[in-house]
């Protein structure tokens, strides 16, 4: 999974789009989780994928409800990644930060910089096999962002033909199972994690800006801020104004669009 340019259009791959016709069919008819996990599942061996995953990018030890976790990655391998809480250092997830669209594992390198905790992630994804992915980002301001996966291709550079369907099934794959989970509502309304001081600072943090520019910008101190940055990474469980900046995104508090893009490969790094 290497940086690189990113990957031209390759052409439609005609037996690909009519699996995801029947495919928008089926979701549609779906009911309960477990029929869209089956869907994915058959969708992605008729692709040609070992593997697939449609997460909620959270702490997903918890069983809190509203997660959305399908995935049939290797146990050991799934074991590792929601009991490390990986998803922090997901190139993956952070790539979906900096995407506006379906890209490919490969397009990484240039949408966040590769630092060494992702390159380390990647190193022990391809341990387990688990490579060349496709990824459909799911960000709704106020909830958990999300993800749809497809990786591990039995044909290699067979992923090229696939992106307008795999965006079409992750797109509607993710909505569907959110409204099945929020009760059949278009989202979930819940109770905000950060106070809004607290948010005011992760979303000038993100901009880049120190804490002694944060408190000239909100009229308190150096030593103010300091706490409320604190307490928020107290808050998400992270050590570090950038793994909370973009644990505050992933959860929904903090919208993309509030940090221009030039920033964010800062931070991801």
């Amino acid at each position: 999974m290497q940086g690189g340019n990113l990957l031209p259009h390759q052409g439609l791959d005609a037996r690909a789009l009519s699996l995801t016709a029947e495919f928008l069919v089926e979701i549609q008819k779906a009911d309960e989780l477990p029929a869209i996990d089956g869907a994915l599942e058959a969708i992605a061996h008729e692709m040609g994928y070992r593997y697939y995953a449609m997460i909620h990018h959270d702490d997903h030890r918890t069983g809190l409800p509203g997660l959305i976790n399908m995935n049939n990655y290797p146990p050991d391998y799934a074991v590792e990644y929601f009991a490390g809480l990986y998803h922090r250092d997901d190139p993956v997830v952070h790539a979906c930060i900096a995407a506006n669209a379906c890209f490919t594992w490969r397009e990484i390198g240039d949408l966040i910089e590769l630092g060494p905790r992702h390159r380390a992630f990647l190193e022990r994804g391809e341990r387990y096999g688990v490579t060349n992915g496709i990824t459909v980002p799911a960000f709704v301001l106020g909830e958990r962002s999300g993800s749809c996966n497809f990786c591990s291709p039995r044909r290699p550079g067979s992923f090229r033909h696939h992106l307008d369907a795999v965006h079409s099934i992750g797109g509607f794959a993710f909505q569907k199972a959110r409204r099945i989970v929020n009760g059949g509502h278009l989202r979930r309304v819940r109770v905000a994690r950060l106070m809004p001081r607290y948010r005011e600072c992760v979303v000038l943090a993100g901009q880049g800006k120190s804490n002694t520019d944060i408190a000239t910008i909100l009229g308190l101190q150096p030593g103010t801020i300091k706490s409320y940055i604190e307490a928020a990474c107290g808050l998400y469980e992270v050590s570090n104004r950038t793994q909370l900046v973009i644990a505050a995104i992933l959860d929904g508090e903090v919208g993309i669009h509030e940090i221009a893009p030039r920033q964010y490969r800062r931070l991801a790094g």
